[in-house]
């Protein structure tokens, strides 16, 4: 009865641990690119999904810069469901290279996870047409070609700036599988500018064609391809 009941307890941790919740984001880290200083507060949303058998609750969020907010669900999230850290980053008088650390405290496994908050904050004032040659609608980019064959760092940012009076948002943006593509913000105000950061994924190399492309398009009825090029 003895080395039945030592049977039990020996495995009583294996099973709380395989109750317990677990943790998973999309990404842990995220470029902003470049960011106006006088533009205004940015924000970016990490993407996460309780992938455990119990309920997840993250319990604080530590920011080591006052410049950086972060906003969560205060609510236990279920096995299975996804929700989002969103961390707002305040640009003013901060100018030059950023990265800020967002650590996340949960119930969870791991218990902590660091997240990071990249790009450059600019201040100086750049002449529009020059910087932002390619004009679709009120959005205006640096460039509108995609080169794969300069992306021994995995990524390219392209700028992009709204230069009309109203919102503009990217509703919807095709891409090959061997990409991935993200808009930040989604939503540009007035001389807003923002991102579109392509990541290249090497495992899908032998699918490159010659004439593929990425495709925006955005609520002002506008669509512009980004010809993709291994030149």
């Amino acid at each position: 009865m003895k080395i039945f009941i030592y049977v039990i307890l020996l495995f009583i941790p294996t099973l709380s641990f395989a109750q317990r919740a677990k943790i998973a984001f999309e990404k842990t880290t995220f470029n902003m690119g470049l960011v106006q200083e006088n533009g205004g507060k940015v924000t970016h949303e990490f993407k996460f999904t309780n992938k455990g058998k119990a309920p997840l609750l993250i319990k604080f969020i530590e920011t080591t810069c006052g410049c950086t907010t972060p906003k969560w669900n205060r609510k236990p999230i279920p096995p299975g469901d996804s929700s989002v850290v969103t961390v707002t980053f305040n640009p003013k008088d901060r100018p030059g290279v950023f990265s800020k650390k967002i650590i996340v405290y949960t119930n969870a496994t791991p218990p902590n996870i660091v997240l990071r908050l990249e790009g450059e904050v600019i201040t100086k004032s750049v002449d529009i047409p020059t910087t932002y040659p390619i004009v679709v609608g009120n959005l205006r980019f640096t460039t509108d070609t995609i080169h794969l064959k300069q992306a021994e760092t995995k990524h390219q940012i392209i700028n992009l700036i709204n230069t009309g009076k109203k919102n503009i948002s990217i509703l919807s943006i095709f891409k090959p599988d061997y990409l991935e593509v993200d808009c930040t913000p989604l939503t540009l105000g007035k001389e807003m500018m923002g991102n579109l950061i392509i990541r290249y994924l090497p495992k899908h190399a032998d699918k490159i064609k010659p004439d593929d492309y990425v495709l925006i398009k955005t609520d002002q009825g506008t669509t512009h391809k980004f010809m993709i090029s291994n030149k």
